[in-house]
């Protein structure tokens, strides 16, 4: 059966369409000229970031409930909303977090939904469940999370030496004016300020004298309200005139507040001023910002959803210069920075790039021994790279590690077809004697559809990532995109631009001779190439002789690497040294924020000591109205992120410095947890860390129970972790007063009404604003004196205000102790508690396994749970989208090669060199240490591209030679001699240029690593047996075919050609 790959019609069609762009090439030179310039256009303009926008879309929905408790937020807040939202079409998960005053309700959304759609829908639902939360609440604020939500950079703004401003004025002028300024520069979407030191207006009540006028603190909150505003009254409307009157009340001077009356009564008037004192402070604050280990104000500059951190950064830190020049008396710095690593990466893949291209064009000329031959090959790549420049961005793609690493790997693959049209070109040249213009013509059309079948080929096995949905396609759609093009710019390349020049550069031997540097690559041809054509014919004369050793041979090598898959292990993402520490700590329950913010300074103190160390950014605590900082902090728990130097430029690794860290932290005094992780150990922003254990159920005393059974089970039986701790305990004090409705009603009064009273005193309320004209308001703040609020017996003595007269606190009830938790989480409207952990590089299906067998025997109550989180949960959907992807690309190529080859059994021999790559791939990983990953798949699927191209061109040159007459032996090894030495210098070609991201030569590379081992190894083993094997496959399945025919026909009818294979 000879149906070839180059049928006569369609080699004549390709050799007249050859010829005919050979003799007129205006056009064709017009159009890839102008693509070039349009590519040179979009590698200038093309944005740059650091990874592809990954994250699910998500509204994150804030609500301050002053004055309650962790449990109250749950059951009145948190509880309420989430069933709401819940019912929002395309919700893959709602959460919540808890805590005293504050409730954070996450909503993360399916990646078919949009944010701006889903800030919409959550809006809308909290509409209607308005009526059902507490009138007490400040109203619930709606976020829209993104990638684009944590900060580009971070400025770090605190008074200069000897200048008059302290914090509190360097807060307001960061409130007021600072943040209004950035917001105008491009590029930037958003900035948000923290650092507590908000301004108030104080007004310190007397409770003294306050009970001496028989008032409360209402009273005064009542006043201050009534007192302080501007209120419109309507239209004056005359016949010739119109004027709109209204009242003006509110105060214009700080002096005016203690004036105002309190109460009118018969022998005077009470004024503010004899019950409280009127002053600027700040807001006893919950939260501090620290840089370099010094307080200071935070502000966090964004980019837009659809914007890009790079020229976000650059927009900012090019007009800091003047931002400082017009606050002199501010010192400004910039502690964390997304920029500067951007950069850094951006700037080596780009060497990598040189580097591969380098490498990849010295093996080219080591084959070619032909330094006019490398330079035409060369020519292609700048070419090439430009036509797909050119086509990413006028289709919205950017630079990142991901379209970086497709450019690299592409480096050894578009010089795949150059090389093969340039080989064959030469052959035609040199070998069969024909002048320049009919080798460039006879040359390029002999292989032109082959190569484009190569191309073909796998570009089918990538389509596949392009469309499978999830979080699969969202990282790894740039890469496979960026790679198509890549190839289809390659083969118009190959078919066009180097038949063009070849005749240009290309002189016969007899007119030039070789220099040095060409005989000593050409003694590499005669003395490795030629020596090893010899043994593959050699081999595969013996394969073909004994086919079934060779094939029993190849199945037990398979069967063997197969299993070793449980030792390579499975991580999702590996990890990566980006020179980027996060640290997260917490205090023990009730611990002071200033006894937080001496540890935290102590623990920077100490982080410093160490060379690597460039910068520190810090906070502790958070505030409701700044979701980038981080909303669900209580005052108790601090971040860091530590900023080290490059790891090209010290000894240690990242994991070595964390441990030194850690080791060095763990001993501060106070410090309940500490984790210290690598910036990207999770791969989303919604895994709280790699390993997660969470278990589910109402009662809280029950999920600590369990909690630190988990706990314990994991610190004793599973290695690997470097942190383990639970997201809450029931270890938080809380003081609770019992009334007895009794005794208020005995005085008249109301239990709410009490409760109001003291809420007023201890906490106090924002009463009114103080506006200060183009500047944001400044709250009134009627409050008690601290030394009032400081221990729980003078507040049992506060005089309760009642139609009866002032009766102390302590005779309507009674102080209890209790103990809750200071954070309560939930989600799939249950409460939760995760029992988190942080690893080295372990791989995580290693750290699962043990993880599983440590918890399988724990007895669960009715109606509670355990699940298994953080990354094992996307690694587990990833990778079925992965397999499903591999599958899906392994029928598109059998398919889409049917028709080439018009036949169904061919396809199948070519693809016989998968498995062959399978092999290298798995004994790779294991070599280098690499564990099987979502990029690592991902070469897997690449791999069976790459290697498929090299079967199609022996099958091509078998199909052709035996329609050209030749017998199927001699076909057979004539594939093997013509064919051995483009295909091993295309196999080595691509490997070299892989080397670069395999050994990773840039920041965060690490994490595509897998993808070029698996890639390279596979290869380099499916290269050497794919030309063994696939002539002792072509043989076997055209036997099958000729027996199976054989039923169906009678001898004579046989062909010539398939007598040939009958016994």
């Amino acid at each position: 059966m000879v149906s070839g790959l180059l049928s006569h019609p369609r080699r004549g069609m390709a050799m007249r369409f050859v010829d005919s762009y050979l003799r007129k090439p205006h056009l064709l030179l017009s159009l890839v000229l102008l693509a070039a310039f349009i590519g040179l256009v979009g590698w200038k303009s093309m944005p740059v970031n650091l990874f592809p926008d990954s994250e699910r879309p998500q509204i994150a929905v804030v609500t301050v409930y002053p004055g309650a408790a962790s449990g109250d937020v749950e059951s009145e807040v948190s509880r309420p909303i989430e069933k709401e939202v819940s019912t929002i079409e395309n919700v893959r998960r709602v959460t919540s977090t808890s805590k005293d005053e504050v409730s954070v309700v996450n909503v993360e959304f399916e990646y078919s939904k949009g944010l701006e759609a889903a800030a919409t829908d959550t809006a809308n639902a909290l509409s209607k469940i308005s009526s059902q939360l507490p009138r007490d609440i400040q109203s619930p604020m709606v976020f829209k999370v993104s990638s684009a939500t944590p900060a580009v950079l971070t400025l770090a703004l605190r008074p200069k030496p000897k200048s008059p401003l302290d914090l509190s004025m360097v807060r307001e002028l960061a409130d007021n004016r600072i943040k209004e300024w950035l917001l105008q520069l491009p590029q930037v979407s958003n900035v948000e300020v923290f650092g507590a030191n908000q301004p108030i207006i104080r007004v310190t009540v007397d409770p003294v004298r306050l009970d001496s006028y028989g008032l409360t603190p209402q009273s005064v909150q009542t006043a201050l309200a009534a007192f302080n505003s501007n209120r419109p009254l309507g239209l004056v409307i005359n016949k010739s005139s119109q004027f709109l009157f209204k009242l003006t009340g509110e105060f214009g001077d700080v002096r005016e507040v203690g004036a105002i009356v309190v109460v009118h009564r018969q022998n005077g008037d009470v004024h503010l001023r004899d019950v409280a004192t009127v002053s600027r402070s700040v807001v006893e604050p919950q939260s501090a910002y620290h840089a370099n280990g010094e307080p200071a104000i935070a502000i966090n500059i964004e980019r837009a959803p659809s914007g890009h951190a790079l020229n976000t950064f650059q927009s900012v830190m090019s007009a800091l210069p003047k931002l400082e020049r017009m606050y002199p008396g501010i010192a400004f710095s910039v502690p964390d920075n997304q920029g500067e690593l951007i950069k850094l990466s951006v700037g080596n893949m780009q060497d990598a790039l040189r580097d591969a291209i380098i490498m990849t064009v010295l093996v080219i000329f080591l084959f070619l021994a032909d330094i006019r031959l490398m330079l035409l090959a060369a020519i292609s790549i700048p070419f090439t790279y430009l036509l797909t420049f050119a086509a990413m961005w006028l289709g919205g793609y950017e630079f990142n590690l991901v379209t970086l690493t497709a450019i690299i790997v592409a480096v050894g693959m578009l010089l795949d077809d150059a090389i093969v049209v340039l080989e064959n070109i030469e052959r035609h040249y040199k070998a069969e004697g024909k002048n320049l213009h009919d080798a460039a013509v006879g040359g390029t059309e002999e292989v032109m559809l082959a190569i484009f079948s190569g191309t073909y080929a796998t570009v089918m096995v990538l389509v596949p990532i392009i469309f499978i949905g999830g979080y699969v396609q969202t990282v790894l759609r740039p890469f496979a995109v960026t790679l198509v093009i890549a190839l289809l710019a390659s083969y118009v390349v190959s078919v066009t631009i180097i038949p063009l020049l070849a005749p240009l550069l290309l002189r016969s031997s007899e007119a030039r001779r070789r220099n040095l540097i060409e005989r000593l690559a050409h003694r590499f041809d005669t003395g490795v190439i030629d020596p090893l054509r010899g043994v593959y014919i050699r081999l595969v004369g013996t394969a073909l002789r004994h086919p079934w050793v060779f094939l029993i041979s190849a199945l037990i090598a398979l069967g063997l690497s197969l299993r070793q898959m449980p030792i390579v292990g499975r991580d999702l993402m590996p990890p990566m040294d980006t020179g980027i520490v996060k640290i997260s700590a917490q205090m023990y329950p009730n611990t002071s924020l200033a006894a937080t913010d001496s540890a935290l300074t102590e623990m920077e103190h100490r982080i410093r000591s160490h060379q690597e160390v460039v910068s520190i950014s810090s906070t502790i605590g958070s505030e409701p109205a700044v979701i980038s900082f981080g909303p669900g902090r209580t005052a108790q728990q601090f971040d860091a992120t530590v900023h080290l130097v490059d790891r090209f430029h010290r000894k240690a690794t990242i994991w070595q410095i964390e441990n030194k860290i850690r080791s060095e932290l763990s001993r501060i005094p106070g410090v309940q947890y500490l984790d210290i992780y690598d910036y990207g150990a999770t791969p989303l922003s919604t895994i709280g860390a790699p390993v997660d254990v969470m278990v589910s159920g109402s009662n809280l005393s029950e999920l600590q129970r369990l909690g630190d059974e988990v706990s314990g089970r994991l610190k004793a039986n599973v290695r690997g972790l470097t942190s383990i701790r639970s997201s809450w305990r029931l270890d938080s004090r809380e003081l609770a007063f019992h009334i007895v409705p009794e005794r208020a009603a005995l005085y008249g009064i109301s239990p709410a009404a009490v409760a109001g009273q003291i809420q007023g005193a201890i906490r106090g309320l924002p009463s009114s604003i103080y506006r200060i004209p183009n500047e944001d308001g400044i709250f009134l703040w009627a409050q008690f004196p601290s030394k009032w609020r400081k221990e729980h017996s003078q507040i049992m003595d506060y005089r309760i205000q009642t139609p009866n007269g002032a009766v102390p606190l302590a005779a309507f009830g009674s102080l209890t102790s209790q103990v809750a938790p200071a954070v309560i989480t939930r989600q799939g409207l249950q409460r939760t508690l995760d029992i988190k952990a942080y690893r080295a590089k372990q791989s995580i299906t290693y750290l699962q396994e043990q993880i599983a067998s440590a918890i399988s025997k724990i007895p669960l109550p009715p109606g509670y749970s355990i699940s298994h989180e953080g990354e094992i949960k996307l690694l587990q959907e990833s990778f079925k989208q992965l397999m499903m992807a591999l599958v899906l690309g392994m029928m598109l190529l059998y398919f889409s090669l049917v028709p080439a080859f018009k036949s169904w059994v061919h396809p199948l021999t070519i693809m016989t060199a998968i498995p062959f790559g399978i092999i290298g791939a798995i004994w790779g990983m294991l070599i280098t240490n690499n564990h099987s990953s979502m990029p690592a798949m991902m070469g897997m699927i690449l791999l069976a591209g790459i290697v498929v191209k090299n079967s199609i061109l022996l099958i091509d040159f078998i199909e052709e030679a035996r329609a050209g007459g030749q017998t199927m032996e001699d076909a057979l090894v004539g594939s093997v001699r013509i064919r051995t030495r483009p295909i091993l210098m295309t196999a080595v070609g691509t490997a070299v240029g892989m080397i670069p991201i395999a050994l990773g030569w840039a920041i965060g590379l690490e994490r595509l690593a897998g993808l070029a081992v698996v890639a390279i190894f596979g290869l380099m083993v499916s290269t050497f047996l794919t030309l063994i094997y696939v002539p002792v496959f072509y043989r076997l399945f055209d036997g099958m075919v000729v027996r199976i025919g054989r039923l169906f026909r009678s001898p004579h009818k046989l062909s010539a050609t398939e007598s040939e294979e009958l016994p």
